[in-house]
């Protein structure tokens, strides 16, 4: 054999070597697409509790999301267009109410049973 003829035959391998590694990457870039989605498909199977309380948790943080969402648009106030009254007009209102609730005496009666019965004054 020649030193062209070797050179010839390593070129020749040389190409047959690329192109084979290039069929061998492009299948095993599919093949990893493939077995990624195998891989954690297994690791789901084979960790079942850990997915069904992550599930679950996410399920429990979504529903109170909604629901603080949900009741953070409520006001206390009755009416949209009244304005808020200002916090002396509430602390007298909320002492007014406690003096109203207080008019009210618990006697004894001599039977030995309670009745409310209205202070006179």
């Amino acid at each position: 054999m020649s030193t062209s003829d070797s050179v010839k035959l390593g070129f020749t391998e040389a190409a047959n070597i690329t192109s084979s590694t290039a069929s061998n990457a492009s299948s095993s870039i599919a093949q990893s697409t493939s077995s990624t989605w195998d891989r954690l498909s297994q690791w789901a199977s084979e960790h079942k509790a850990v997915v069904y309380t992550i599930a679950g948790v996410t399920l429990v943080a979504t529903g109170a999301g909604v629901y603080y969402y949900s009741s953070s648009g409520e006001s206390v106030r009755i009416s949209p267009n009244e304005p808020r009254k200002s916090k002396k007009e509430r602390r007298k209102q909320k002492q007014d109410q406690e003096k109203e609730s207080e008019k009210v005496a618990v006697v004894q009666e001599p039977t030995g049973l309670q009745k409310d019965v209205p202070e006179s004054g």
